[in-house]
């Protein structure tokens, strides 16, 4: 059976209305047979539940540092309140939804990343309580699947000792990828695709292979957050996805139109 993993960022899960549009979406993609797992993020939210903490954010290199009081406001954001509002959504839409963080289970367990070398940095940065992945085992998706049950992860993880640790929830996709033999990928985004330009609504990319990625970013084609999409993509290919999907999070039935084939505005990567 064909299993198909949606990736959704936080700052598309800041509205009720739009988390009800990206359930029903995923309640219509269920129904179709997929064994579907969905991983959300929570980038705002922590940066939010942060300030009412008293705790301000500082970002390294693009990525968070967490330090013991900012993964208090890690869990509290994941595990408090996108995670509990996505999951009332889903159970709304009928979707038999079932929202643990990634630790559960051993199904991710990461280590305490080491300082490491980022660009714009003059000495390695340590993350702090950010984890690498150690290892990662589909069985308990592939036992919820069996049940019928659509699993909803964030991205925190524990590592051997029981340390929690904040995991990316990119790195969260590409572990999964690998471990549970994933087929599609779909990326819900604020942006439905690849632009060249992102006012020209004519510059949509429709679809690339994973060979055109480093030329399209080299050439200076893509630039911005756009960059670090389409790396992420090419890392989730490389790992055994056959395909992935960029699409909008404000487009009615996104997932469902591009698991049908249906017509809609999205960017099909290819392995």
């Amino acid at each position: 059976m064909r299993k198909v993993l949606v990736k959704v960022g936080g700052e598309t899960l800041q509205k009720q209305e739009d988390r009800d549009r990206l359930a029903a979406d995923l309640a219509g993609v269920h129904e179709r047979g997929v064994h579907l797992c969905v991983v959300h993020g929570a980038g705002p939210q922590i940066t939010a539940m942060g300030k009412r903490l008293g705790i301000d954010s500082v970002f390294r290199g693009g990525r968070r540092v967490t330090d013991a009081a900012m993964l208090q406001a890690v869990t509290l954001a994941m595990g408090g309140e996108v995670a509990p509002a996505l999951l009332a959504a889903c159970l709304g839409a009928g979707l038999p939804a079932v929202a643990f963080p990634a630790a559960s289970g051993l199904l991710v367990v990461g280590r305490k990343r080491p300082p490491r070398e980022v660009a714009g940095e003059a000495e390695p940065v340590d993350f702090g309580l950010v984890a690498d992945v150690v290892h990662a085992d589909g069985r308990l998706l592939q036992t919820l699947w069996q049940g019928d049950y659509v699993p909803v992860l964030s991205s925190l993880v524990c590592d051997p000792c029981g340390q929690l640790l904040n995991l990316n929830a990119d790195t969260l996709v590409t572990a999964l990828v690998k471990a549970a033999k994933i087929d599609d990928v779909v990326l819900v985004t604020g942006v439905p695709g690849v632009f060249r330009e992102l006012a020209d609504p004519a510059s949509h990319i429709a679809e690339l292979s994973a060979d055109e990625i480093p030329q399209l970013i080299s050439s200076g084609a893509v630039h911005g957050g756009m960059v670090a999409k389409l790396e992420e993509v090419a890392e989730i290919l490389r790992l055994g996805a056959k395909q992935v999907a960029i699409v909008g999070y404000k487009d009615d039935d996104a997932v469902a139109a591009y698991i049908d084939g249906a017509a809609g505005l999205r960017t099909i990567v290819h392995a």
